[in-house]
């Protein structure tokens, strides 16, 4: 790597079905002090058009599911994000 050089590191998306669902998670995942910004996912990975996506670090992940499990605010599908930009599926319990 050269100085100067961005890195790109991994995190996980999860996908809302509307920009209410993924203000509430935001606003929940914040409360509980875990950094989670909203916007609009990447084109292909959702074919609703009104879908928004909230972004994770990994290592709150898990207790980020915790959070929106026990408020019944669960996303419709989760993406890890690797250092590449590809994309992977993560299977969760709903």
């Amino acid at each position: 790597m050269r100085i100067g050089e961005a890195v790109a590191l991994p995190y996980y998306l999860l996908l809302s079905r509307s920009i209410t669902h993924a203000q509430r998670m935001s606003r929940i995942l914040e409360r509980a002090g875990i950094t989670a910004r909203f916007f609009r996912p990447p084109m292909g990975l959702t074919d609703r058009g009104c879908s928004y996506a909230v972004r994770v670090q990994p290592e709150y992940y898990p207790a980020a599911m915790d959070w929106l499990q026990n408020e019944q605010l669960l996303p419709m599908r989760v993406f890890y994000v690797n250092r590449d930009g590809t994309f992977n599926e993560v299977s969760f319990y709903q």
